[in-house]
């Protein structure tokens, strides 16, 4: 076949090719059938290999060729037009913060359950021993904050005289925790399991503390405003991270590397979640966990947060999520 002969031919389908690409351009707001995306696909492919057909061909040594010049810029418009980058939407985040990943939360919500039970469990351990041998708070206290304690007072009073930076360094610290949580899922889950069990023993050691001292009131004052969305934050990354050691221990009948790809998706989804999480516990944390407000009113506001958070975690709009 001749060069004039293949460019009658597939003259066709170039231009079949060029009237779905004016289609998809940016702005176009037209949407293609199954068909024309099935052809779409065909075509694209097909003039690839065209292209380089030509550009093997005499028509080549021309750099001016009218139909090289064609089809190279029509082969360079659909391949950016199949491969650009979605635009940004704000609508996006939206979706995500009020439907899949409160969805993705109940798909997944046994594995918080037991991140929620392993720092319960610890917690409790160290408030038990911290009362029965005071000496144990030593191992796990710092000792500054012990003084402190010990002298009838709280190490948390100037927080809010610093809240901006303070709240910054909250945010950023607490995101790092969360995030070195889901990561130990990669140890089989060891990591997750031994970063709850040490945060849940360090709260316990300190609540035992505060209460050989009788200052209950004002730690669990402190505690709670923040605590509660903090704290649901760190459970939620723990079910990730023992998503993730779940999946390297059983993969069931996928490789395992596959398996984690696929889990991974889902733990990578509660980890982006806890983001906007932690930034609201990291402002109430240092603007009104320290304020001068009244002790029990900062609990019922901790109390109100935790229902209202995990009454739309549980119960909040479903969005049509699935079972896996």
């Amino acid at each position: 076949m001749n060069i004039n002969q293949f460019i009658s031919e597939r003259k066709g389908e170039w231009e079949r090719l060029d009237q779905i690409a004016g289609r998809i351009r940016p702005g176009s707001g037209s949407k293609l059938s199954r068909e024309e995306l099935w052809d779409l696909g065909r075509l694209y492919t097909a003039a690839v290999s065209d292209l380089s057909v030509l550009k093997s061909s005499d028509l080549a040594r021309n750099g001016n060729n009218d139909i090289v010049l064609y089809l190279n810029n029509l082969v360079v418009r659909v391949h950016g037009a199949i491969y650009r980058k979605p635009p940004f939407r704000w609508s996006a985040i939206y979706r995500f913060v009020f439907t899949d990943f409160p969805a993705t939360f109940r798909r997944t919500l046994s594995y918080t359950l037991v991140a929620l039970s392993i720092f319960a469990a610890f917690g409790l351990m160290g408030f038990v021993l911290g009362v029965a041998e005071p000496e144990f708070i030593d191992l796990l206290v710092p000792r500054d904050i012990i003084k402190t304690v010990e002298k009838g007072d709280v190490w948390f009073h100037d927080l809010h005289t610093a809240a901006p930076l303070a709240s910054s360094r909250l945010m950023t610290h607490n995101i790092s925790v969360t995030f070195l949580i889901v990561a130990g899922g990669m140890t089989f889950g060891a990591g997750t399991v031994y970063l709850l069990a040490l945060n849940g023993l360090l709260i316990g050691t300190v609540a035992a503390l505060c209460h050989n001292h009788q200052l209950s009131l004002a730690l669990w004052s402190f505690l709670m405003p923040h605590g509660s969305v903090e704290l649901t934050a760190i459970f939620v990354a723990g079910g990730a991270g023992l998503i993730l050691g779940h999946a390297m221990i059983d993969p069931g009948p996928y490789r395992r590397l596959e398996h984690l790809g696929l889990r991974g998706r889902i733990a990578g989804s509660l980890a982006l979640g806890c983001i906007p999480l932690l930034v609201i516990a990291g402002l109430v944390e240092a603007f009104l966990s320290p304020s001068s407000l009244s002790a029990w009113l900062k609990i019922t506001f901790g109390v109100a947060m935790t229902v209202s958070l995990w009454g739309f975690l549980l119960f909040g709009y479903s969005g049509g999520d699935e079972n896996s």
